[in-house]
């Protein structure tokens, strides 16, 4: 029924704009498809759910690609039973579709229900389509704060200072708290830290993927909690000295996050690929160059700026390995206009090209020179 309703107001939403075609924008195959009648919005909801993905694929233990996207709708300001902030349906077959309302077309709001929306399709594809995902608020907000945290590292200071003039939350009221984003209580810090807790508590018994997998099918979390992490915990009172314990440790470490070298190379390769629609409305992969060449266009620029602003917060956090890619890519993106603007192009293009290479041959040598020493300890201990 619901997937009726919400078939009956995308079409309630196309019918006034007979004659205007939606907007598609993708991210890579298999992760999100995101219509919209404002090509702007689908194009900043489109790069959100990339900068998402690339950021929780660790923690959340995501494939390279699921079968079939998550599907993002931008509903029109107006629609008719429109949600304020987001619906997230799972169709027959699995389908998992994104209604984004319209105060959710931005911010912690879009994050949110980007997340939202990630947390069923992994369900889906961990369960099956038959299964309903259970998507608990503490998981949906934990994920959002972990995501807005390692992109910007003075968010992480902050919430850190706050959470050091705290005490801290009752496990039991976090993890008992209503499915979907409506919050844990309202409490935003305490659903990041337990989140970031469990998992820096998992280890080669893989706790954490465990538990996330079992939250997402439904039941009982403290059982679940206790069935992942063996022998963490006695009663429920050990299990609250466990989790206080824990907050204490992470609100008052003094490192930054950083990047992994995987992490980065995927984050910048990101912010170096350009895909636009061509004359015949097919989308093509334009190179750097070509971009950085028609930079004066209002929608290249503001694309340039975007970029720009989002490499800026992770500067500090990426990988040795890649750091001197990022300088030059960040000083691309910030390119002037002019003549000597047009010579230096030519040399950042060549020069993040040899940056890029050589972060990627660092990165190669060093997982050898790895894999060769822990192939090393086996056969020792054989």
């Amino acid at each position: 029924m619901n997937c009726i309703l919400w078939l009956a107001l995308g079409l309630l939403a196309v019918l006034p704009l007979r004659g205007a075609a939606p907007v598609l924008a993708a991210s890579l195959a298999g992760r999100f498809e995101v219509a919209s009648m404002d090509a702007a919005v689908a194009h900043r909801v489109a790069a959100a759910a990339e900068e998402g993905w690339r950021v929780l694929a660790a923690p959340l233990g995501l494939p390279p690609a699921f079968p079939s996207p998550v599907f993002v709708r931008v509903v029109p300001a107006g629609t008719p039973g429109a949600p304020a902030t987001h619906d997230v349906a799972v169709e027959t077959g699995g389908l998992v579709t994104l209604w984004l309302g319209p105060r959710a077309q931005e911010g912690r709001a879009l994050r949110v229900a980007l997340v939202d929306a990630l947390l069923h399709r992994l369900g889906v594809a961990l369960h099956g389509a038959t299964m309903q995902p259970v998507v608990a608020s503490w998981l949906v907000l934990g994920a959002t704060g972990w995501w807005e945290t390692r992109v910007n590292g003075a968010r992480l200071d902050a919430l850190r200072e706050a959470s050091r003039r705290r005490s801290p939350p009752e496990i039991v009221r976090l993890l008992d708290g209503p499915p979907g984003a409506s919050g844990s209580g309202g409490d935003d810090a305490g659903a990041m830290w337990l989140f970031t807790f469990l998992l820096a508590e998992s280890g080669r018994g893989a706790e954490w993927p465990r538990l996330l997998a079992r939250l997402l099918a439904g039941g009982d979390p403290q059982a679940m909690l206790a069935q992942a992490y063996v022998g963490r915990f006695g009663g429920p009172d050990e299990r609250e000295l466990w989790w206080q314990t824990g907050w204490q440790y992470h609100v008052r470490q003094r490192v930054l996050p950083g990047l992994e070298a995987e992490e980065a190379r995927e984050f910048l390769a990101s912010l170096a690929r350009f895909v636009f629609a061509d004359e015949a409305g097919a989308d093509r992969l334009v190179p750097f160059s070509e971009v950085l060449a028609r930079r004066t266009e209002p929608w290249v620029a503001a694309e340039l700026a975007r970029r720009g602003a989002d490499l800026g917060r992770s500067v500090a956090a990426m990988h040795p390995f890649y750091r001197n890619a990022a300088l030059t890519l960040a000083e691309a993106f910030a390119l002037g206009v002019g003549p000597e603007a047009d010579r230096r192009r030519e040399v950042l293009v060549a020069q993040w090209e040899r940056d890029w290479a050589d972060g990627r041959t660092l990165e190669a040598a060093t997982s050898e020179v790895l894999d060769r020493w822990e192939s090393r300890l086996r056969a020792s201990a054989r």
